[in-house]
C-alpha cells in the first residue's frame, strides 16, 4: 500500500510538471541582451563610443606633474617606477649578560633592525623632495 502511494504521488506530481512550460514559468522578454546594448550604445554619442571622462579632462596647468613616467610599457615592465622612501637600518648593541633560566653568559654582540616594520612607498612627486633631505635612494 505505501508503495502503491509513492508511485501515485510521483505519477501526478510528473505528470503536472509536463503541463507547465518555461515559457509560462518565466516571461519571455521583448528584448534580448544585444539589443538591450545596441540601443544604449546608439543613443551616447550619436552612435558613436562617446568618452564620458572627456568630460572631466581638463588641459595640463603649469603646476602639474607628469605622471607618464608611472605608466608601464613592454619595455619598462620591470623596471620599479615607485621608489620606497627611507628605511633606515637601526643598530643596537646588547651588552654581555647572562641567561635568564639558565645563567649561561652570553657574549655581546650587534644586531641591526630597520626602523618600520614594512617598505613604504613614494607618491608620485614625493621623493624628489626628500632626495636631498635624506641622501636619495
Amino acid at each position: 500500500m505505501r508503495t502503491l502511494t509513492v508511485v501515485l504521488t510521483v505519477t501526478l506530481i510528473s505528470l503536472l510538471s509536463a503541463c507547465a512550460t518555461k515559457d509560462s514559468i518565466l516571461p519571455v522578454p521583448e528584448h534580448d541582451m544585444k539589443d538591450v546594448y545596441d540601443r544604449h550604445m546608439q543613443g551616447i554619442g550619436g552612435g558613436q563610443l562617446y568618452d564620458t571622462r572627456s568630460l572631466l579632462r581638463r588641459p595640463k596647468m603649469e603646476g602639474d606633474n607628469d605622471l607618464s613616467y608611472y605608466v608601464r610599457t613592454e619595455k619598462t615592465q620591470l623596471q620599479a617606477r615607485f621608489k620606497t622612501l627611507p628605511n633606515p637600518t637601526m643598530y643596537v648593541f646588547v651588552a654581555p649578560h647572562l641567561a635568564a633560566d639558565t645563567q649561561v653568559p652570553i657574549p655581546g654582540y650587534l644586531t641591526e633592525f630597520k626602523m618600520w616594520e614594512q617598505e613604504h612607498y613614494a607618491l608620485p612627486g614625493e621623493v624628489s623632495d626628500m632626495e636631498n633631505s635624506f641622501g636619495g635612494q
